[in-house]
């Protein structure tokens, strides 16, 4: 259940239950000042009647048999009416008491009948008819009832617009921190009051600047040590390479060769990372991308290239090659050597694909997502080469695909806009 549901749940009971509270109180207070008013008139009437009968006035009236609503009766000692004659008597209670049993709601009340000397002849006893009254107390609850339910619901829709105005900051943020790249956390943009949501989002701007210093402190530290790595290792791989062309025949020498290779090209990965050249803007340079396949295809005798006319892109020479290098090298680490390694280049007007080919064991497809995690491997190694490949693809406009299957290998192609679409792209902006 979203935070917004339950806040809207919340404000809907809250509401509901203090319109409930409010209309129960009102309810029960008219019931109360009614019956109060009500109690006052038939007790004055039972003083009113008494009084007349200790102490008769001429010409006035004792019963007013005619008055609507009222029953009055002066019942003997034995239980008979002796006023007005022939009557039923009204049930005996000394406090006015609401009473059914005449078939229609009575307040009866009774007290003594007096003579004049004080002696109790009977009682004096008085029913009013509440119907009117009850009939009103219904209908201020029906309306209590139809008012509060129109109310709620103006209430709530009004609640319900200010609560989504008030979590759009946060919706806001949310988006935002979902947006956050790990390798180069950017600060959260908040715009709203200063209130919860302000010092959450003051709370991640912190979180996220305490990631970029701790991220530009390891990444001095691994340019630090990716420099001091690449001097001996490029100075190492220069011999090895020329003692390679002297010794072809050695077998170890030439495996030398290709281990302080892989290490110096793994070394100038972490170079390109620590020193963040991935996050640059590139200085765009037209160049062949097939002059760049077939210098890296040279590196590696053995892989088979297929390259069909010229295929010019606008980027980095340097990055681009790089890229092409790390697909090469990651299908010859999966093939076990550069047998079945296969490089083809092809160009459309819109787009130039440079696919590599393994014949490697394949990966299967619950790891495809992964492979271009930064620091994933299944085959030992550091796990950048595909990372940065895949980065250096974007930052060109462009991006890695792979296909692969279990047992028969993968294939990654690599896909950028050609040269007359970035002239385009660039003329239409």
């Amino acid at each position: 259940m979203t935070l917004r549901l339950r806040l809207s749940l919340l404000a809907a009971l809250l509401l509901l239950g203090g319109l409930a509270l409010f209309g129960g109180l009102a309810y029960l207070l008219f019931v109360e000042q009614q019956e109060r008013e009500l109690k006052a008139l038939v007790a004055r009437d039972l003083e009113r009647l008494g009084a007349l009968v200790q102490n008769p006035v001429v010409g006035a009236r004792l019963l007013n048999t005619g008055q609507e609503g009222w029953v009055q009766q002066l019942v003997s000692r034995d239980g008979t009416v002796i006023l007005p004659t022939g009557a039923r008597p009204l049930p005996l209670y000394a406090e006015p008491t609401l009473d059914r049993s005449w078939g229609r709601p009575l307040l009866v009340a009774a007290t003594p009948w007096r003579s004049p000397s004080g002696a109790v002849l009977g009682t004096i006893r008085v029913g009013l008819d509440v119907t009117e009254a009850l009939a009103a107390r219904a209908t201020l609850l029906r309306s209590l009832v139809a008012s509060g339910a129109v109310i709620a619901l103006v209430a709530l829709a009004v609640g319900l617009a200010s609560l989504q105005r008030a979590l759009r900051p946060l919706a806001e943020l949310a988006r935002q921190a979902r947006g956050i790249d790990p390798a180069n956390p950017r600060l959260a943009r908040y715009r709203g009051p200063k209130d919860e949501v302000a010092t959450l989002a003051q709370a991640l701007n912190q979180a996220l600047e305490n990631i970029r210093a701790r991220q530009q402190a390891e990444r001095a530290a691994l340019a630090e040590v990716a420099h001091e790595l690449a001097a001996p290792l490029s100075l190492v791989a220069g011999h090895l390479e020329s003692l390679a062309e002297t010794h072809a025949g050695d077998a170890r020498l030439l495996a030398a060769r290709d281990a302080a290779r892989e290490l110096l090209y793994t070394s100038q990965d972490l170079l390109t990372l620590a020193r963040g050249e991935l996050e640059r803007p590139l200085e765009l340079r037209v160049f062949d991308l097939a002059e760049v396949a077939a210098r890296v295809a040279r590196e590696y005798p053995g892989v088979a290239l297929a390259v069909e006319g010229p295929a010019e892109v606008a980027g980095s020479p340097e990055r681009m090659t790089q890229l092409v290098r790390n697909l090469v090298r990651n299908a010859v680490q999966a093939s076990g050597g550069t047998a079945g390694v296969r490089v083809a280049l092809w160009a459309t007007e819109e787009e130039v694909y440079l696919e590599v080919r393994d014949q490697g064991p394949g990966i299967p497809p619950e790891e495809l997502p992964r492979v271009f995690e930064r620091f994933y491997t299944r085959r030992g190694g550091a796990g950048l080469g595909l990372s940065v490949a895949q980065r250096i693809a974007r930052q060109h406009g462009g991006e890695i695909r792979v296909a692969s299957e279990v047992g028969k290998g993968s294939r990654f192609t690599v896909v950028l806009p050609s040269l007359a679409a970035r002239i385009v792209e660039h003329d239409s902006a």
